[in-house]
Formats: C-alpha cells, structure tokens, sequence
C-alpha cells in the first residue's frame, strides 16, 4: 500500500531498513520533542527494533511518511484502536524540519483519519497535545476536530507544567476533504 499526495510525498508501511535511516534520531531531538515527552528519556537500537516487531498489532495502524528526495520524514498512527468502543488515538510526528508547514501533516493526516472511519469503521477518533503545541491544534482544527476538554498540569515540561488540550472527531461529522 502506497498513497501518494502533494506530488513528492507517500504513505507506507515502515521497513526494517527504516531503522536505519534519521529515525532514531528524532526522538532525542529537543526541537522535535519540545512538545512531548518523547526527548526525556533517550532510547537506544533496542527501543527502535522492539517497536518495529510490534507494529503488526490489531490496535494499531503505523504509517511512515516518505518524501522522494529526503526518504523517511515522519510517521503518523493510529493507536489505541479499541474496537469495542470503535474509538482510537491519533499521533503524528514530522521528524524532518525541511518538511514543517508545507501542508505534509494535513493531507497525511486526511489519509489516515479517512482509513479510520471508512475501513476501520471507527466511531471517534481524538488526539491530545501540549497547550502551547499551536501546530498540532491547528492540525486538529483543519481536521474537523473539536476540543473536548483539557487535563489541566498534566506534561511537566521545559521546567513547568503545562495542559493537555484534547480533540476528537466523531465519524458522522467527517468530511472528507
């Protein structure tokens, strides 16, 4: 399975070889982590390695975002997938800088969040993001996605504590775009 979009850029299952590349790196980068914990506690070959052997699991879809010229810039899932509740979690991370706001993350995003609804049969999907993550709530916006709540000083980060802005989108209100 390969969906490509904005001409330079596709979606695909990760690869072994993945590992290999800038991946690992992502995760230990303050820049990319600023708004996670992902960067606090820094993960060695094994991590990687564990992760890719898990990602053949029934509650989760894991998709890598490629660009033609500069190869794995990111990775997007869903997580989480309940299939009782038809409900899961959305994440993304674009770990490639060149790649930010060039409109990667929403027509990825569309992907996926199509896949939830339309072959998962998925009633809810939803996302949480650090307060001051202003791209990742705008993302959440232009998805169609509502705020449902906040968990308030719940990611302790850069030395103080910050709120957790939640989103969701129910499948009877998605659109696609």
């Amino acid at each position: 399975m390969i969906y490509t979009f904005l001409e330079d850029y596709y979606l695909r299952p990760l690869k072994i070889a993945d590992l290999e590349g800038p991946y690992p790196t992502w995760f230990s980068d303050q820049n990319i982590t600023q708004y996670s914990s992902h960067g606090k506690f820094f993960k060695n070959e094994n991590y990687f390695i564990s992760f890719y052997e898990n990602l053949n699991r029934e509650d989760q879809v894991v998709l890598g975002i490629f660009h033609k010229s500069d190869g794995h810039i990111g990775n997007l899932s869903l997580q989480d997938i309940s299939w009782l509740n038809r409900t899961a979690e959305f994440a993304i991370i674009i770990g490639n800088q060149k790649h930010h706001r060039k409109g990667v993350s929403i027509h990825a995003s569309r992907y996926l969040l199509d896949h939830g609804f339309q072959k998962l049969n998925l009633n809810k999907i939803y996302c949480g993001t650090s307060d001051n993550n202003i791209g990742m709530q705008r993302l959440a916006l232009n998805l169609g996605m509502k705020e449902e709540g906040r968990r308030i000083d719940h990611l302790f980060l850069e030395g103080s504590y910050r709120s957790i802005v939640l989103y969701y989108i129910l499948a009877k209100d998605w659109d696609q775009k």
